[in-house]
């Protein structure tokens, strides 16, 4: 079969001061008409270099481009591009943007009616027939990129090509751009060529992933045939073990060719310099009004960490722009992943040097050594920041029941299960609840939550796994009734409508621990004194950001795009002590909804760590033959977090387990001679949980799982919706 389009052997060199520079070599790539190309690899690799020279903007060195049996030599309105920047006229309205591209490639061959109705045409295509007379600077990001892709299409393109386009929306925006872009190809069926550094974006939308080694003289490397059948449902992939498998695929290719930099020539960062620029915070001690940076050997300064977009990756946001990192003689970039899975697997594979990450996905690696490469913690992000929000339909049936107490974890999970009580006996479908990852407090909690009012989490209901960032979009889409996720998600759905917030989770577990700072076992131990100054400069930043003054600040930097990507005024309802339930509500009080460092936030406590291995069991995610003692001290470190504090002067548990569940207000714990003020620990039924009776506190649930029967949304992560 001939190809539709033809990238024959293509090589691309440019002059430079230092002599030639070989960008591309010998690429060869043939193109169905029809389909849906993505091209994937590391910055760097000549991707965009590839795209343009498609596009006509650049000429092959060697090569060339053949479209329908035609050479490519120069730009045309059969080859139409969408960069990441809209690149929108913006003096033009979103219908004049559009027009003006329908004008230039149709005033010949149309009459002025048959343009104005092709124009509206495209505008609808992207759903933008509500803003025709919108400007720029009067709609949204993801709206611009609609009329950006609308004005492509009304081109009649032959080949659509387009260049990271939804890189700098937030992750929700995004989701809706990748469905909306799904829905146009499948309408078309128009021949894409996309590039995307986002692997759960190219294994969703594509039919083939290309790709490339790295560069210079970049070549194509693998091409991957995506064989998943179309339309592609996103709730419908989430439990598809052949996604699942394509993702894995592109990570192994991404990993096995990434090539470390070359060690900098540059001299080591002036770290007071560097501090006193971002006019770096000066933690209060017990040894001195400030902390001066150790003399001592760092193995390696140059560190990429990896986040997801939520309220509490803000330890390392801070610690990199206020300076913490560059004062422990760290130099630090901050890589924002799309999902947990993303997570789990660039830390296992290298391609992170560590990351923030969900308190007991550690210890999962810990018990799927096949998986994943085993994980240790010496510090805790901080404690609650979830809750369970759930869309506005079910929220009316919950009302309807006249159970009392709906704004409280009981009676909510009271109400719930007399709906869920209602539909079993009328024939309903069960209803489907989200949680972000198998392995989660999210997970444990909803769970925790529901089964102390008799609902069975496996039987009654279903739970499937779906990122952080697009539990909106599937509780808009009706995909699910709710979910548990951490901020700003939950604020989010309420400012948008889409849903009611009934608790937080600090309502199902005063003050538990949520998120950690996860490196591989083996990093750790060829890394400690760099393991250390990165705990240290965390620790520093918790500080920084439990100081009321510097939360709106916190906010701002949130904001940015390259960090969380949401509204001020949405980071500002929970990082400063207010939640917003519903949007015909007064904003509620919640002064410990985002705890980073007060009440020993950050102590690896490993009564902490067998709790969630108590939910693993009760749960059937694991064996019971496990050793969970063994496996909590194999994993938190509380040894690393003891002499990073010791550094800075702070006092620090001496014991590392307590009983959880004891105290309904705040308490002192003793540490040597200082004292330690603690926060409330209850949990919703009043339980304690004394980490040396574990199976006494197992057999005390009447709901609970052997590991045959149930194994949660996903055991291994491998489910988890791929998506921005």
């Amino acid at each position: 079969m001939n190809a539709y389009l033809n990238i024959d052997h293509v090589s691309i060199t440019f002059p430079t001061d230092k002599g030639p520079l070989n960008v591309l070599d010998g690429v060869n790539l043939q193109v169905q008409q029809g389909e849906f190309i993505s091209l994937i690899g590391h910055s760097g690799c000549g991707k965009s270099t590839v795209l343009n020279i498609v596009a006509g903007l650049l000429q092959a060195t060697e090569g060339g481009v053949v479209l329908e049996g035609r050479e490519v030599t120069d730009p045309g309105p059969d080859r139409a591009v969408v960069f990441q920047n809209h690149s929108l006229l913006p003096w033009l309205s979103a219908y004049d943007n559009v027009r003006l591209a329908v004008d230039q490639v149709f005033r010949k061959t149309r009459s002025k009616r048959e343009r104005d109705e092709w124009t509206r045409h495209n505008l609808e295509l992207v759903h933008m027939s509500h803003a025709l007379d919108r400007k720029p600077d009067e709609i949204s990001g993801g709206m611009k990129q609609r009329v950006g892709i609308a004005r492509a299409l009304a081109m009649e393109p032959k080949v659509l090509l387009m260049d990271e386009p939804f890189g700098a929306l937030d992750a929700l925006t995004r989701a809706h751009m990748q469905d909306s872009l799904m829905e146009i190809h499948a309408r078309l069926n128009n021949t894409v060529i996309m590039i995307t550094h986002d692997v759960d974006e190219a294994v969703l939308l594509s039919d083939r992933i290309v790709m490339m080694s790295n560069g210079p003289s970049a070549s194509i490397g693998e091409i991957l045939e995506v064989n998943l059948e179309r339309p592609r449902d996103r709730l419908a992939l989430a439990e598809d073990p052949a996604y699942n498998h394509y993702r894995a695929e592109v990570v192994k290719f991404l990993h096995e060719r990434h090539q470390n930099p070359a060690k900098s020539t540059e001299k080591a960062p002036d770290t007071a310099a560097a501090a006193a620029r971002a006019n770096v915070y000066r933690l209060p001690t017990r040894k001195a009004d400030a902390v001066e940076t150790p003399a001592r050997h760092l193995e390696k300064r140059e560190l990429t960490l990896g986040f997801v977009p939520l309220t509490d990756c803000a330890p390392l946001v801070v610690a990199r722009e206020k300076g913490f990192f560059a004062r422990q003689g760290l130099s630090v970039e901050l890589s924002r992943e799309s999902s947990w899975a993303n997570i789990r697997d660039k830390v296992c594979t290298g391609m992170l040097d560590g990351a923030q990450m969900l308190a007991a996905m550690p210890l999962a690696s810990a018990l799927d050594g096949s998986h994943c490469q085993p994980m240790v913690t010496a510090l805790s992000l901080d404690l609650n920041g979830n809750a369970i929000t759930v869309s506005k339909e079910l929220y009316g049936r919950m009302l309807a029941t006249g159970v009392a107490g709906l704004d409280t974890a009981k009676g909510s999970a009271q109400a719930l299960k007399q709906v869920i009580d209602q539909d079993c006996a009328e024939g309903r479908p069960k209803l489907t609840f989200a949680v972000v990852y198998p392995e989660s407090s999210h997970n444990y909690l909803l769970r925790y939550w529901m089964a102390d009012a008799g609902i069975d989490p496996d039987r009654d209901v279903r739970l499937t796994v779906v990122p952080p960032q697009q539990v909106g979009h599937y509780l808009r889409a009706g995909l699910i009734a709710g979910y548990c996720v951490g901020e700003p998600w939950n604020t989010y759905a309420v400012s948008e409508g889409l849903g009611r917030t009934l608790i937080t989770s600090f309502d199902i577990w005063n003050n538990h621990p949520e998120k950690v700072f996860a490196v591989t076992r083996i990093w750790a131990q060829s890394n400690p004194n760099t393991h250390q100054a990165v705990v240290t400069a965390l620790l520093e930043a918790s500080a920084w950001l439990d100081d009321p003054a510097n939360r709106r600040e916190t906010c701002e930097l949130l904001s940015q795009g390259r960090y969380v990507n949401a509204p001020v005024d949405v980071l500002e309802k929970s990082l400063t002590g207010t939640l917003q339930f519903s949007s015909d509500e007064k904003p509620r009080a919640a002064p410990d909804y985002n705890v980073f460092q007060r009440y020993a936030a950050n102590f690896p406590w490993r009564s902490h760590a067998l709790w969630f291995l108590s939910q693993m069991l009760r749960w059937g995610q694991v064996d019971g033959a496990i050793k969970p003692e063994t496996i909590a001290k194999a994993v938190y470190r509380p040894e690393v977090f003891r002499a990073a504090a010791d550094e800075l002067g702070l006092p620090y548990p001496e014991v590392d387990y307590k009983l959880e569940g004891q105290h309904g207000a705040g308490w002192a714990l003793m540490c040597g001679e200082d004292t330690l003020e603690m926060g409330a620990d209850l949990f919703m039924d009043g339980r304690q949980f004394d980490a040396s009776r574990l199976q006494e506190y197992l057999d005390g649930f009447s709901i609970s799982r052997a590991p045959a029967d149930h194994r949660g949304p996903d055991a291994s992560g491998a489910g988890e919706a791929q998506t921005a």
